[in-house]
């Protein structure tokens, strides 16, 4: 398996430099074959807390209903054709915003490519860093999943009275 990383960079409406990357993971049929079988496209495998950016994509999206709504009303004479309009507007917009901000990383986004927008070379640095320790997770993940079958026996030793006891501390 290997990561397939485009790195580009243009300027913004503002002027500004925004760097561009699009991240894929290249692997064999057999690993293909692997996620396919055990239905892994939509697993997650880097969790991030997306609740500002869930924010954003909800003003978004109120504001492209209003803006849909009222350009649907009018241009159809009917009330209940903008409000229609103005809903898919709505969430078609907050969709877009979410996908395009969001920071958690699933499989399929390794699997068919994601384009990710960072503000400077060191984003764009940690953006690489996160997408590695993603495409080795995946890595381990397809391993695994190639002994699947099977049975294990794993020894488990008796520790020292005061492991033992931090070990059950950590339980409750």
């Amino acid at each position: 398996m290997d990561i397939l990383l485009k790195r580009e960079q243009n300027r913004n409406w503002r002027g500004r430099v925004v760097f561009r990357l699009w991240a894929k993971a290249e692997m064999s049929d057999d690993e293909r074959a692997l996620i396919d079988r055990y239905d892994m496209g939509d697993s997650c495998l880097i969790a991030a807390d997306d609740f500002d950016h869930l924010k954003g994509a909800m003003v978004i999206g109120f504001v492209a209903f209003l803006i849909g709504g009222l350009f649907g009303a009018f241009a159809s004479d009917e009330v209940l054709g903008g409000l229609a309009f103005g809903v898919i507007t709505g969430v078609g917009a907050g969709y877009w915003w979410l996908n395009e901000k969001r920071e958690t990383i699933w499989m399929r986004d390794l699997l068919y490519g994601r384009r990710f927008k960072c503000d400077s070379i060191i984003e764009l640095a940690q953006k690489e860093a996160m997408l590695d320790n993603a495409c080795i997770a995946l890595r381990q993940v397809v391993e695994t999943a190639k002994h699947w079958d099977g049975v294990e026996t794993r020894p488990v030793p008796v520790l020292p009275p005061e492991e033992a006891k931090e070990v059950v501390l950590r339980l409750g």
